[in-house]
């Protein structure tokens, strides 16, 4: 079996990470609403978001691409995504407080963070 089959075959089902990320954050907002209102569900999709969209992006630059080459280039690669990915992690809190000042911090926080944690079942959603 050639190197490049052996890499196709191997690589993550991180599709399996990304959904699980999207329905944890989906229930981070419905509860934030039965428990606090409109405004706190808002504000959990927001933090699921602010987690979300940077891992998608990151899924999709560093493994949606296929990890090719030397090791050297495959560090660089997912060295970069991740640099990215937390600055982008950073812009988006950013322009969340300054596009909504009086958002409700605590469901903010929380959805990030329990989107985030999803990355502790990251071998058993991905079939390592």
């Amino acid at each position: 079996m050639s190197s490049q089959q052996h890499m196709t075959q191997r690589r993550p089902r991180i599709h399996r990470l990304i959904a699980a990320q999207a329905l944890i954050g989906l229930g981070a907002a419905v509860i934030a609403a039965g428990i606090a209102g409109r405004e706190a569900a808002l504000a959990a999709a927001l933090g699921a978001l602010t987690c979300l969209l940077p891992q998608a992006w990151f899924a999709w630059r560093v493994f949606g691409r296929g990890l090719e080459g030397d090791a050297g280039a495959m560090l660089q690669t997912m060295y970069r995504g991740e640099a990215a990915k937390l600055a982008a992690i950073v812009v988006l809190f950013v322009a969340i407080f300054r596009l909504w000042p009086e958002v409700p911090p605590l469901p903010l926080v929380l959805s990030f963070i329990a989107v985030q944690s999803v990355h502790w079942f990251a071998p058993l959603l991905l079939g390592e």
